[in-house]
């Protein structure tokens, strides 16, 4: 980015310099037709012709200064009230370039070279040529002059400073641009070594959180095995019920630990273990450990007519549709209605709640990592917005997808589409 800005002011300086060139260059033309230079030029090769004629050659020197004085302060006057030419700072010169006259006499040609005629009296840094005026002067217009050229030429003096003030806005620009570049560098990289920071941070709490947990868990595996083999046949029943249920959810702490190991770096890395279930009873499942947890919640469940088998992962799939049972309650809802049914090649699982409903405007960023809907006390309620992301990340796994139709206050219903085959 640096070699290109360097580039292209590099470029703009080039293409002002040669527009200031050329706007100098049509002024000074113009400064010539004004004084008439060709007028000039003749009446000089006729004076210096005239002396040549009258054996006076030694004065010719003095006729190329012939009204130098005058013809001087017009080009300064010129210049100095010219807009463009008084920016530039303009230096301009006339020159005898080169002049050669021969007489009637046999002596040798008389040649002037490099002669300084007129100008504005400033010296040329840089000098560029306006023109070279090269006359062959035939013998009806003198006899004794043969060859005549004068050049004009100018610079512009102290010409780098007018073109960078005049680009000064663009420098400032640049120079700007540069330093943001650098601070937006040097806070990328801050943020980088931030996230990783983070990152490590994240690592380090899954591995000391999971391992503190798996001692607890072991223990508790131990204590619900040790109950289970010495309950007798006369155990009372819903104490039996209890150990079971007890027992399932050890189990399912344990898988649901594991995969904060297996997955600490995200839902993307699922892996299915898929496997043919019967959806009444799977769900059957489900309704009687939300009914455990939360016995005061009613929780229907109608089955459609036809029985629907299909290869999931239930423990992956329990998670999913537990996360969005436990939000549900979370926000709000008495009732909660579930229902299942097979439409053409899909299986369509809806589950619907009474609950305080989602907002349009959050609809589409309830299944974004982290979000969480912040409205009124809502903020007080537990958790990381991560349920409903990782929800549809398990029903992306199985090629499924998830939608939620919701009105603030009305409730919501989330319909899960999962193919049957």
């Amino acid at each position: 980015m640096t070699v290109m800005q360097g580039y292209f002011i590099y470029n703009t300086f080039m293409l002002k310099q040669k527009q200031a060139q050329a706007s100098v260059r049509v002024e000074l033309i113009k400064m010539e037709d004004k004084i008439n230079i060709n007028a000039l030029r003749s009446e000089l090769i006729r004076h210096m012709d005239q002396l040549t004629k009258t054996d006076q050659r030694e004065k010719i020197n003095d006729a190329v200064l012939l009204k130098t004085a005058e013809i001087s302060k017009r080009i300064k006057d010129y210049i100095s009230h010219n807009p463009v030419l008084s920016e530039y700072n303009t230096a301009y010169c006339v020159t005898v370039k080169y002049a050669k006259l021969t007489s009637s006499a046999s002596a040798p040609p008389l040649i002037i070279k490099g002669k300084t005629w007129f100008g504005n009296g400033k010296e040329l840094e840089n000098p560029q040529i306006i023109h070279d005026m090269t006359s062959h002067v035939d013998g009806e217009t003198s006899a004794f002059v043969k060859e005549f050229t004068t050049q004009s030429n100018f610079s512009i003096n102290d010409w780098q400073r007018k073109i960078f003030g005049q680009m000064l806005g663009l420098l400032l620009f640049s120079v700007f641009v540069f330093c943001l570049l650098i601070f937006l560098f040097y806070f990328s990289i801050r943020s980088l070594i931030k996230q990783k920071k983070i990152a490590d941070i994240q690592t380090d709490f899954i591995n000391n959180i999971t391992h503190e947990f798996n001692t607890p868990l072991a223990t508790l595996g131990v204590a619900i095995r040790t109950i289970q083999e010495q309950a007798g046949p006369d155990e009372n029943i819903a104490v039996d019920h209890a150990v079971h249920i007890a027992h399932r959810q050890h189990r399912r702490l344990k898988k649901l630990i594991d995969q904060v190991i297996i997955h600490a770096s995200g839902p993307e890395d699922i892996v299915l273990k898929k496997e043919k279930t019967e959806m009444p009873a799977f769900l059957s499942q489900i309704v009687t450990d939300f009914q455990t947890v939360y016995p005061s919640i009613p929780l229907d469940i109608t089955v459609g007519e036809r029985k629907a088998e299909l290869y999931i992962d239930p423990f992956h799939l329990t998670t999913a549709i537990n996360n969005m049972l436990d939000n549900a309650v979370k926000y709000g809802a008495r009732q909660i209605n579930i229902s299942d049914k097979v439409m053409e090649n899909k299986y369509i699982l809806t589950i619907e709640d009474n609950g305080i409903g989602i907002a349009g405007k959050d609809q589409e960023k309830i299944f974004d990592k982290f979000y969480r809907i912040e409205k009124g006390d809502i903020h007080n309620t537990k958790g990381l917005g991560l349920g409903l992301y990782y929800t549809k990340e398990i029903i992306s796994a199985h090629e499924g997808e998830i939608t939620v139709s919701s009105l603030s206050s009305k409730g919501s219903i989330f319909t899960i589409y999962l193919p049957l085959s």
